[in-house]
């Protein structure tokens, strides 16, 4: 089913000409754009009554996007065909620089071909079941695990007993996609930020392959340069969450969505955790109704700041104590002349990730995408803070249903119901416990190899199983 995908799909890119008049030409260019993990999911997940139905969507960003009419796209807002034309331009360009790095005699490659990645799941399979092993075969059984997950083999990291960390090699065809995803579900991040976010789950992408992928990225390109930092400010003494917040009410009444022309920005000052919630006007009884949400949600700060001027802080806070007797909270010291203000700040940086979700979701209702935005920004790395803003301010990173478990992505692609998670996740555990005992008898064996080659070792009578025992440790 896999390769009868693949040649219609090459088929049809031969023929581009008859996209727009093809019957399923949107869900050949969502085949095509999704590659190999896309038609994975197309052929197990959405071949149904003989009509291809669309597949999940390319990334969290675009979680939120809502169906658009024939025609309705917004002026500046490029259309679906150019959006995919471009990203399957992208993959292009992106798989020969990634074939010419790895074929570099300089370049000592992490990156697997289709063929070579296939190739060392076969050796590493024969190494394990290998009766007598070279010194090869050891090395491989010690850097790799093959995994089985509804019929499905992947190349993982050896996990030498860590089951809760694993850790997935990816051949150069599937980079691409695990890449773009990565870099659109945190808001079109930068190199750290995506190194950050992959090494958890994949243990070849690289440094060199973050970089030649954003390269390729025209909005990372586009972007807004940043505004001069200025002086550094004066630390904070405070040590509580919610101790001192900030409130900005950014303006967007040159881009308004409907009724909507203002975006509340709230950030927690020692964690950065910020939350997004669209506004139909600047007014203080508007902020403090979302505030007042916010409020019963996170808790109370003490101290309330804003560059959006002393009047409109002032007017907020007064209005809060009002509507919350039980409640006080004073305004904070506004310091300028220390660099950008903080308006200026999360304006820029709300606007940046505003235009990249319209581009993204080929749509100008950004009301509709604040939250998910914000759920993006609060999972970003900071290096201040050595952890996201969502680590700081819960104590755990945030999780996006089964695809931050350990299960591959195309096995959870495909996932419906509870059962088909149970049996996922015990193929998982089994697979990882066969391997565990492979790699203990691999260390047992060599452990007796290497007595054997050493002279110096004193000749001993048949082992016995406490004398093979330490041999389970070695690895």
């Amino acid at each position: 089913m896999q390769s009868r995908a693949l040649q219609w799909v090459a088929r049809a890119l031969r023929r581009r000409e008859r996209w727009q008049s093809a019957p399923a030409a949107d869900c050949i260019r969502k085949a095509a754009e999704l590659s190999w993990a896309g038609i994975r999911k197309i052929n197990e997940g959405h071949y149904r009554s003989g009509t291809l139905k669309r597949g999940l969507t390319d990334s969290f960003l675009q979680f939120s996007l809502m169906p658009q009419k024939a025609g309705s796209n917004p002026s500046g807002i490029s259309n679906a065909s150019d959006t995919e034309m471009e990203i399957h331009n992208m993959r292009e360009k992106f798989l020969i620089s990634v074939t010419k790095l790895v074929e570099s005699k300089s370049y000592n490659s992490k990156v697997f071909s289709k063929e070579k990645y296939f190739q060392t799941i076969k050796e590493v399979k024969e190494a394990k079941e290998k009766g007598k092993k070279s010194s090869r075969d050891y090395r491989r059984a010690a850097k790799y695990d093959v995994i089985s997950v509804q019929g499905t083999e992947r190349l993982i990291e050896a996990t030498h007993g860590e089951h809760d960390r694993i850790r997935y090699y990816v051949h150069k065809e599937e980079l691409f996609d695990i890449l773009h995803d990565t870099h659109l579900s945190i808001g079109h991040g930068g190199r750290t930020r995506m190194l950050k976010e992959l090494q958890g789950k994949y243990g070849n992408v690289t440094k060199e392959v973050i970089v030649l992928y954003l390269t390729l990225c025209k909005q990372c390109h586009q972007k807004n340069p940043a505004p001069k930092r200025g002086l550094a400010p004066k630390p904070m003494t405070f040590k509580d969450i919610d101790s001192r917040c900030q409130i900005e009410v950014l303006d967007m009444q040159s881009n308004a969505d409907g009724e909507f022309k203002f975006i509340l920005y709230y950030q927690d000052h020692l964690t950065k955790f910020i939350i997004l919630r669209p506004l139909k006007a600047k007014q203080a009884h508007e902020v403090v109704s979302v505030l007042l949400d916010i409020f019963t949600i996170l808790g109370t700060p003490r101290m309330l700041e804003s560059g959006s001027g002393v009047e409109f802080t002032n007017q907020v806070v007064n209005e809060l104590n009002d509507v919350w007797p039980d409640l006080k909270i004073v305004c904070g010291k506004h310091h300028p002349g220390q660099g950008p203000s903080s308006l200026e700040r999360a304006s820029h940086d709300v606007k940046n990730m505003v235009n990249a979700w319209m581009q993204s979701n080929r749509s100008r209702r950004w009301a509709e995408g604040l939250r998910f935005m914000q759920m993006v920004k609060n999972q970003l790395f900071d290096v201040s803070l050595q952890q996201s803003p969502y680590e700081a301010m819960f104590g755990f990173k945030a999780k996006l249903g089964l695809y931050s478990s350990h299960l591959p992505r195309e096995t959870v692609a495909v996932l419906q119901t509870e059962e088909e998670l149970e049996l996922a996740e015990e193929q998982l555990e089994s697979s990882l416990w066969i391997r565990q005992e492979e790699r203990a008898e691999v260390g047992a064996d060599r452990s007796d190899m290497d007595e054997d080659l050493d002279p110096t070792a004193p000749e001993a009578a048949e082992p016995s199983t406490s004398q093979g025992a330490p041999g389970l440790f070695c690895w």
